[in-house]
């Protein structure tokens, strides 16, 4: 696996203020650390993240992380370990970069991919997809794009499960064999599904905070929809 450069820069100020004034002008602060060395507070350009992140490897892409004043090192990368982002608009509000070793083993999340035709859906069936990533220990040069569930031949009430997949050599996935990724659900009559959806509103009442009631000043009105959500996430923001 190639590994793809991405520029940073260090940044001295942390905090609320600084961290917006640097997404107004398309900078996503982050930070890096790892293999024992002192963490950095840095900035990336919000483009050239979006790039690395468009590649078939995804959130596991492997990085030449270039920082200004720090040294690389051949037989290490970066992956990123962690985006922050808007509950709206999906953009980085942060992310967090960590330094690995190519020559040891890593655990990460590769996603699984449905291919095939399956009679069952042909039928009136519905695929339903149980598992949608799953982890792997292997070297980071090794780490697959994804694995695929085929449900070719299936029949409804069918199922396919974790001993299916195919992992390259070098490999090792951990999740139990007889877990089910896929499997190809009945059709749902309308009664049934108006049923389903009545018993779903009356789980969701019961598990309501009846003692934590929105209460508001006299003259204050209520939030508008989106406007909590990101007052909450300026909150929750790593810097």
């Amino acid at each position: 696996m190639e590994q793809v450069a991405l520029e940073a820069q260090r940044r001295e100020q942390v905090g609320k203020g600084p961290a917006r004034r640097l997404r107004q002008n398309d900078l996503v602060p982050g930070v890096a650390y790892g293999l024992n060395r002192e963490n950095i507070v840095i900035t990336v350009p919000r483009d050239k993240l979006a790039a690395a992140l468009r590649t078939d490897q995804g959130l596991n892409v492997l990085l030449d992380l270039r920082i200004a004043g720090v040294e690389a090192e051949a037989d290490t990368a970066a992956i990123i370990k962690e985006i922050q982002r808007h509950p709206v608009s999906r953009a980085p509000l942060s992310v967090d970069f960590q330094w690995i070793s190519l020559t040891q083993m890593i655990t990460v999340t590769v996603p699984i991919h449905i291919e095939g035709e399956s009679p069952g859906v042909v039928e009136g069936g519905a695929v339903d997809q149980i598992m949608h990533e799953i982890q792997v220990q292997c070297l980071p040069t090794n780490i697959p794009d994804y694995f695929v569930a085929d449900i070719t031949g299936l029949e409804i009430n069918d199922t396919v499960h974790v001993e299916t997949l195919e992992a390259p050599a070098g490999v090792e996935i951990l999740a139990d064999p007889s877990d089910a990724l896929v499997s190809i659900a009945p059709p749902i009559t309308d009664e049934d599904l108006e049923t389903r959806v009545e018993e779903e509103l009356l789980e969701g009442l019961e598990e309501l905070p009846l003692d934590e009631e929105l209460e508001l000043e006299e003259g204050e009105e209520a939030p508008a929809e989106g406007e909590a959500a990101e007052e909450g996430a300026e909150e929750e923001e790593s810097e």
